[in-house]
């Protein structure tokens, strides 16, 4: 199958695209086009199948799609391409053209001036295979400048290996389940959503997500695959932190006398004529805070300091085995979305809590509490201690020692 989808004038792509991605490059609008779009090929697990080019012709910008007519899978990811990509960009085009000069106009957009803030949506994605959505806050600016990855961050990669962990065999498969709506299409620096500001003003942090409902509605909705082999039901979605848990309950749960709180779970109607279950648990950075940072110890006890920090151990293995559970239900219901949310839920609390599991979790604790970035202006990071040499030390050292460290 062969398709052609004009995506827009080159204006337009500009902005949506966030070009150039990073200040300064030579690179070409079609080739950041094309960089993206090869992303979500590798991601859905079709870049061996489907050819991608990007042309530029009288202004417009169009993505041309060649795929083996033969495949009927593949015939059906390029015209879900067809269809999704010309509307994530609406969506998107929307959201620059009505909230952002709201924001503006009210003193919201940037409101410290630290000129880090850039409209970015979220490209690069599963946007055709998709088993799951994640449902978080905003995007840190470094996924678009430098990275230029959606998923290149400490807070997906951890959310990948509990992936693994809980049966999806690989990077490449758990790409899948990582579908993620952002809140805000909004890269900003790290500290821009939980910083402690006036309440009167400012609703979360300082980064202005209640703008943005109708942007967040239709990007779901976009974003729910049918589940396969029951259409009765959509795939299911995982809200990450308190304030994407908050307006998430807002748009999709009032009225409905259901209300969300960690590892809770909710069923709800975001699709006419569908039903999605819904689980909302921890940020995946809340544990890298619990295991590195030291009040006490503040130059050494931080984010990206490699190690856990004195007496950390215990209550970093406590919060594992919650996020452990929270991905397990993931993968469950990703197979499965037609499951009780919340006995699915249960089961797998209890499943973590064994005392058969209590190695593992300690050594994933070990080994992604050692986040470390070696040059933290650099951006990159890295886990000083390996899930093998994790593995050693849980086997050869009493647990309870381990857990009073």
């Amino acid at each position: 199958m062969n398709s052609k989808i004009i995506l827009g004038d080159v204006q337009a792509i500009s902005e949506l695209y966030s070009y150039p991605n990073i200040p300064g490059s030579t690179e070409s609008l079609s080739d950041t086009v094309l960089h993206w779009f090869k992303q979500t090929l590798d991601r859905d697990g079709v870049s061996e199948h489907v050819q991608a080019t990007v042309t530029l012709e009288n202004d417009q910008v169009a993505l041309e799609l060649i795929g083996n007519d033969a495949d009927a899978d593949i015939t059906q990811v390029i015209a879900l391409y067809s269809e999704r990509l010309p509307a994530l960009l609406q969506i998107g085009q929307n959201a620059l053209n009505n909230v952002i000069p709201q924001l503006h106009k009210v003193d919201k957009w940037d409101p410290e001036n630290t000129g880090q803030w850039r409209f970015f949506l979220p490209l690069g994605q599963a946007m055709a295979r998709q088993k799951s959505v994640q449902f978080f806050h905003y995007p840190p600016i470094r996924l678009l400048d430098p990275m230029r990855d959606y998923l290149n961050d400490p807070v997906p990669v951890r959310w990948e290996e509990l992936l693994q962990i809980n049966g999806v065999e690989s990077e490449q498969s758990s790409w899948r389940y990582e579908t993620v709506v952002d809140a805000t299409p909004i890269a900003a620096p790290d500290d821009q959503g939980s910083k402690k500001v006036d309440k009167t003003k400012y609703k979360y942090g300082l980064i202005p997500i209640e703008y943005f409902s109708e942007y967040q509605i239709e990007l779901t909705r976009l974003m729910l695959n049918p589940a396969p082999g029951n259409l009765d039901f959509t795939v299911p979605v995982v809200i990450y932190g308190a304030h994407p848990r908050s307006e998430f309950e807002h748009l999709f749960l009032e009225g409905t006398g259901q209300k969300l709180g960690i590892n809770k779970t909710a069923l709800a109607k975001i699709v006419p004529n569908r039903k999605t279950a819904v689980l909302a648990t921890n940020h995946p950075y809340r544990f890298y805070a619990q295991a590195q940072i030291d009040d006490k110890h503040p130059e050494t006890g931080y984010v990206g300091s490699g190690q856990i920090a004195p007496g950390h151990m215990r209550s970093a293995v406590n919060l594992m085995k919650d996020d452990l559970a929270a991905a397990r239900w993931q993968v469950r219901m990703a197979a499965d979305p037609s499951l009780d949310p919340q006995e699915t839920m249960t089961e797998c609390i209890e499943y973590w809590q064994q005392d058969a599991q209590l190695k593992t979790v300690c050594q994933l604790t070990l080994h992604q509490g050692s986040l470390y970035y070696p040059d933290p202006n650099a951006l990159q990071f890295c886990f000083k201690v390996s899930m093998e040499e994790a593995q050693k030390i849980c086997e050869e050292t009493s647990l309870e020692v381990l857990l009073d460290r």
